[in-house]
This record gives structure tokens, C-alpha cells and sequence, in this order.
């Protein structure tokens, strides 16, 4: 559940559900307030959008009487990605660390040494959400810087006659280094100075081709047909002249033909 003032929108998360809320009250158009049941030991946070986001919005969150947060929501116009809802969860404690929000209990005492708690109580007991339009002139956006000496939300402790003892109060829970982002990043360099550095491998290089000479290719060419044709004559003169010598036994020999410079067979007939 959610209170509703104008174009804003606040509500209280309790670990993760939304709280509800009782007897709300608006004293007029620009101020409303409710009744939430706290839950001791649980963590929560402080939510509120804004439907429009026509101007920017400076936002002050203060609990128990700390100020715990004050941000801006910037107007949609200038800046359409920024988001426009917002929750505050734990408040800042060092450049580094952080402390959540959580319900906790009062401690009570008979000490009287805490009897000025029955006149003026600590204020506690009331989350406080402000929002205030604002008039933007220039946006620096630079590393969060902490400013410490600020006060802090700690255990309470009254005496026991209080009207508001056994009640709860907010303090901050155990101090914490939140997990580290993620960001994704894409280093880039011209693509020589890249294969250059070794960031981009180098293919293998291709072994060269040997070249061969056509006038040899022709004279393995002429001498294979050679073969051949000895070979389809042994066939044929075996078949169709029984009565002649057996081509295999021809003496035959190579030698390169002087106009042509090619291979051929010579057939020695001299025997026949």
C-alpha cells in the first residue's frame, strides 16, 4: 500500500514486501500521513516514485530526526533513461561502507540518571519522506565523497516510566561493504596496433608453392601415353599375331627427339 500526493508515490517496503498502512491522513493537498506496523530485527526501505518527472525533485529522508539521505530525482525531459522511482535502504557511512535500516527495540531502564527521557523523549517513532521541486543550473557528476561527523541512528535507551517505553525505534544495522559492480568493458585500438601488440593473433603463414615448368609436365604427359600405347599394343599382338614376337619383348629405349626437345620410345627392330 501507498500514499499519494499529486503525481508522487510513497510507500514502505519490509524486507522485500510492501508494508501496509493505517489511518491515513492528508491535512491538505500537498501533505499526507499514515500508520505502518514495524517489525522488530527486520530491515526496510524507503520508496517513492514520481509519474511525470515534469521537473526535478530534491528529496530529504529522515528517521527518527536524522537525516539519513537526500538526493535528486531528475526531470524526464533533460534526462529520459535516469529512473523514476527511488529506494533508500541504509544510509552511508564512509566512503566505502554502509549500514541498513532496521526496526529495532527500545531498551528501557530504571536508572534515574535517564529520567529527562519522561520530558523529552528521543525522537523516534516517525519516517519522514520531504520532496521539494528544484531549480537545476548545471549537473557535475563526480565520485561519491562522504561527509562524516553526521549523526547516526543507535540503540535507544529511556526509563521505564516513559509512555513510549516497549515501543520500537529505527537504528542502523552492522556496517558493511557492499558487493562490487559488474561493469563490462570494451578496450579498443586499431586493428594494427592490435595485431601488432599480439592482442590479435597472426594467422600461419601459407607454405609457398613450388613451381614446376610446363616443358616438363608435357614431357611426363607424352611419356605416360608412350606406356599406354605399348601396353594396348602388347594386348593387341597377342591376340592377332601369335605368329610374331611378343611386344614385351622388344628392346625399346628412351631418348629426346632433337626438334622437339620431348621424350620418346624407340623400338629396336634390328632382331626381326
Amino acid at each position: 500500500m501507498a500514499i499519494n500526493i499529486s503525481s508522487f508515490t510513497a510507500w514502505i517496503t519490509i524486507e522485500g514486501r510492501s508494508c501496509p498502512i493505517y489511518a491515513l491522513r492528508n491535512t491538505s493537498e500537498r501533505d499526507a500521513t499514515c500508520w505502518i506496523p514495524s517489525q522488530e530485527g527486520k530491515k526496510f526501505s524507503v520508496n517513492w516514485s514520481n509519474r511525470f518527472r515534469d521537473k526535478p525533485v530534491f528529496a530529504q529522508l529522515s528517521i527518527d530526526g536524522v537525516i539519513c539521505s537526500t538526493h535528486f530525482m531528475l526531470d524526464a525531459w533533460n534526462y529520459p533513461d535516469d529512473a523514476d522511482a527511488i529506494g533508500i535502504s541504509y544510509a552511508t557511512t564512509s566512503d566505502f561502507t554502509r549500514r541498513d535500516f532496521v526496526f529495532s527495540a527500545i531498551q528501557v531502564t530504571d536508572d534515574d540518571a535517564y529520567l529527562y527521557t519522561l520530558d523529552s523523549p528521543p525522537a523516534f517513532g516517525t519516517i519522514r519522506l520531504e520532496l521539494w521541486e528544484a531549480d537545476i543550473e548545471q549537473i557535475v557528476r563526480a565520485p561519491f565523497q562522504h561527509r562524516y561527523g553526521g549523526d547516526v541512528l543507535e540503540g535507544q535507551v529511556i526509563h521505564e516510566m516513559s509512555k513510549k517505553a516497549g515501543a520500537h525505534h529505527v537504528k542502523f544495522g552492522g556496517e558493511y561493504v557492499p558487493p562490487p559492480s559488474r561493469p563490462f568493458a570494451f578496450n579498443y585500438r586499431p586493428y594494427d596496433i592490435l595485431l601488432a601488440g599480439g592482442i590479435i593473433p597472426r594467422s600461419a603463414p601459407t607454405q609457398p608453392r613450388v613451381a614446376v615448368k610446363s616443358e616438363a609436365v608435357d614431357d611426363r604427359i607424352h611419356a605416360l601415353e608412350a606406356q599406354l600405347a605399348s601396353l594396348r599394343a602388347q594386348k593387341t599382338g597377342s591376340t592377332t599375331h601369335t605368329s610374331r614376337p611378343k611386344f614385351a619383348d622388344l628392346k625399346t629405349h628412351w631418348r629426346s627427339d632433337p626438334r622437339t626437345g620431348k621424350a620418346v620410345q624407340v623400338i629396336d627392330l634390328t632382331d626381326l
